[in-house]
């Protein structure tokens, strides 16, 4: 008998087709993408799902999808997997594993890294602005990914990608909250290897027109913290998780928290946790700018 182990119903198939036409046109209306070569593919598939090593997989014209990882998350999670694959297909012209480990032999991990950053953003944009969802929403659906994908054998580039990645939708949600476009995209790259010896991490910035280099403020302690995150999610409920990665991101950031994410934070229900995490005050959250610091990422 087949199995049905992985299988999406097909109203969820039709769900998440309309969700990745949504998403092209999205990217099509910022102008600012080059996404011309995105009309050439012209049939989504979901044939049987398989334990693989892969999510989408592209043949010419037709655009396969692999619903095996939804045994183990939800089909929101899901659903931001798919579309982070699809802008890597639509916009970096990387349709399967193959092509990025060419990036990867050409160019080097930290630009892979920062391509895999820039898909991480533009999925969390598509949610912001179009299904206004929160950056509270988008770290419940990091909670998932991690749960799946973490590693509790530490890899410095996954907790570098997964650090960037928080960094560079925290900062966007910081400058604007709500879901109205944020006026300059912000990318950061972050390298993890002088946090012993100066507590801060290095980043390379890649802003609307140009890059520059900077650094944000950490510390052992809060590396420690975001490793826990990527690697021991299991010991976290979701509240504890996202309110990691709002403390990193606000400390890291010299942002304050916005009130409207904090009463979103403040609103989540737990789940999944060993025990239950402390509940925050206001003070704890929220990390205000030292005076006159020019390290900080506007």
């Amino acid at each position: 008998m087949k199995s049905t182990e992985g299988v999406l119903a097909p109203n969820k198939q039709r769900e998440l087709e309309t969700s990745i036409n949504h998403f092209k046109a999205w990217l099509r209306k910022r102008k600012i993408l080059c996404i011309d070569s995105s009309e050439q593919y012209t049939h989504l598939m979901f044939p049987d799902p398989t334990p693989a090593d892969w999510i989408m997989n592209v043949n010419g014209k037709e655009v396969q999808f692999n619903t095996f990882v939804t045994v183990g998350c939800s089909f929101s999670y899901y659903r931001m997997v798919v579309l982070h694959e699809c802008f890597h297909l639509f916009a970096q012209d990387l349709p399967n594993k193959s092509d990025a480990r060419r990036v990867k032999d050409d160019f080097g991990d930290s630009f892979m890294k920062l391509l895999d950053i820039e898909a991480d953003y533009y999925t969390a944009m598509f949610y912001k602005e179009v299904e206004h969802a929160s950056l509270v929403d988008i770290f419940a659906l990091f909670y998932e990914g991690s749960k799946i994908f973490g590693d509790p054998k530490i890899r410095t580039g996954k907790v570098e990608r997964f650090i960037g990645a928080v960094l560079s939708i925290a900062s966007a949600y910081f400058r604007s909250p709500l879901s109205k476009p944020t006026k300059e995209k912000q990318l950061l790259l972050p390298n993890i290897s002088n946090i012993p010896m100066e507590e801060s991490i290095h980043i390379l910035i890649l802003r609307a027109n140009h890059f520059s280099v900077g650094e944000i403020h950490a510390d052992l302690h809060d590396l420690a913290n975001v490793k826990r995150c990527y690697t021991k999610v299991g010991e976290m409920g979701v509240r504890e998780y996202v309110e990691t990665l709002l403390q990193f991101s606000s400390k890291a950031l010299r942002k304050d928290i916005p009130p409207v994410i904090y009463k979103q934070f403040l609103a989540l229900e737990n789940s999944g946790a060993v025990q239950p995490p402390k509940r925050p005050s206001q003070g704890l959250l929220l990390y205000p700018p030292k005076e006159g610091d020019s390290s900080s990422v506007a």
